[in-house]
């Protein structure tokens, strides 16, 4: 598989296509055996998860950048002390931002993944089932905890959690409602969510 990172436009996405399919002549034509590869990207801009219905019509999947994804979101360095606080995951505006992603990948039936520090935190986890993600690349220092509480949860709850932290207003207010569910449904994981 070959995933293209910075994508932002669907004639950037068709570029590389070309250039794809004009190496694969090129091996072609020096008798190098070429098989079908998958092309992918890696959504990190703002303007491509906005566009994705268009630029999903030249993917075979989609990687989601959860780091970069944020910070351009929220137009705030998260190295930089002064704004970083501003990158939350629990923000509303990116919670809305991948319920859209990950529901238009679905229905596209285009495989779609979401990597990044998200992946790892138990309460943001949980929603991201909620919004039907099911595949997730993390620091395996936190497979193990995630595996776990995948295991132990149940859809249902992670998409009715979800539905109710949609209408709420602020992050802070997101983080509360999900730590206490998190308390009441498996109280093992509250206490290890540092968002």
């Amino acid at each position: 598989r070959l995933m293209f990172p910075m994508i932002t436009t669907l004639e950037e996405m068709r570029r590389v296509r070309t250039l794809v399919r004009r190496t694969e002549r090129q091996l072609q034509r020096e008798g190098k055996p070429v098989g079908r590869v998958p092309i992918g990207m890696m959504l990190e801009v703002p303007a491509a998860a906005v566009a994705l219905d268009l630029i999903m019509e030249v993917v075979d999947f989609v990687s989601i950048g959860s780091n970069d994804l944020i910070q351009y979101l929220m137009a705030a360095d998260r190295d930089n002390p002064k704004v970083n606080h501003l990158c939350q995951p629990l923000s509303p505006a990116v919670l809305r931002m991948l319920n859209h992603v990950v529901h238009s990948c679905n229905q596209a039936s285009t495989p779609v993944t979401l990597c990044g520090e998200m992946a790892g935190q138990p309460r943001a986890f949980a929603l991201l089932l909620g919004m039907g993600l099911r595949n997730f690349s993390m620091s395996p220092a936190f497979v193990p905890r995630m595996k776990q509480l995948a295991s132990k949860m149940a859809v249902a709850d992670a998409e009715q959690m979800l539905q109710r932290v949609l209408e709420l207003k602020t992050a802070a207010e997101v983080g509360r409602y999900m730590t206490k569910q998190m308390r009441r449904l498996l109280p093992e994981f509250a206490i290890l969510d540092s968002i």
